[in-house]
């Protein structure tokens, strides 16, 4: 079964995710997340194990749709809890991504932090989200600034750090939302561990 493997970000200095993942309760940085310097702090991309990624068709890099599609990566580690792409029409994404990821998508409500309306996948041991937004906020600046794709790591832990929120699009239960920088930084959001 398909499963969300691994998360590239750009960060301008990896000090300070690393001690917003400490205050969050990781005792290491996760296998899954790797950084990498650069002058924007963002998702860079994201990837599944056990797909069949060859069946998506992909856009050009140019094309502001890029991100929204994984690469393969043959990691076996631990996954991330979740993984939060957004998107300008979740009916078309999901569609996008059918021929590598199945078409099981549910409706996770709306999330106020995200401003966007929610799809939800579950994969082997992680969420797959469709955030489309619904007001100016974050998901929307996030599609201004970089075009579809992720926006959001999901993970165990708890931090006194961050907005809190009653519901999230992963589990339906209390989360914390914690931006790694400002503006359309990535978001982690904290999930009570399972």
């Amino acid at each position: 079964m398909p499963e969300i493997s691994h998360v590239r970000i750009e960060v301008p200095e990896q000090g300070p995710l690393n001690r917003i993942l400490r205050e969050g309760g990781a005792q290491q940085f996760p296998q899954w997340l790797y950084a990498e310097p650069g002058d924007d702090a963002r998702i860079r991309w994201w990837g599944v194990r056990a797909a069949p990624t060859q069946m998506l068709d992909v856009p050009d890099s140019a094309d502001a749709r890029f991100g929204l599609f994984p690469r393969a990566v043959d990691d076996w580690g631990q996954p991330p809890r979740g993984l939060v792409l957004a998107t300008v029409d979740a009916g078309r994404a999901a569609a996008d991504l059918e021929p590598a990821l199945d078409s099981a998508w549910t409706d996770a409500g709306e999330d106020e932090l995200l401003g966007a309306r929610c799809r939800r996948m579950t994969l082997e041991r992680s969420v797959l989200v469709l955030a489309e937004p619904m007001t100016e906020g974050y998901a929307a600046a996030c599609l201004a600034r970089y075009g579809e794709g992720p926006i959001a790591m999901v993970l165990d832990g708890t931090t006194s750090a961050g907005r809190q929120a009653t519901v999230n699009p992963v589990t339906g239960g209390p989360a914390t939302y914690v931006r790694i920088g400002p503006g359309t930084a990535p978001t982690l959001i904290f999930l009570p561990a399972r």
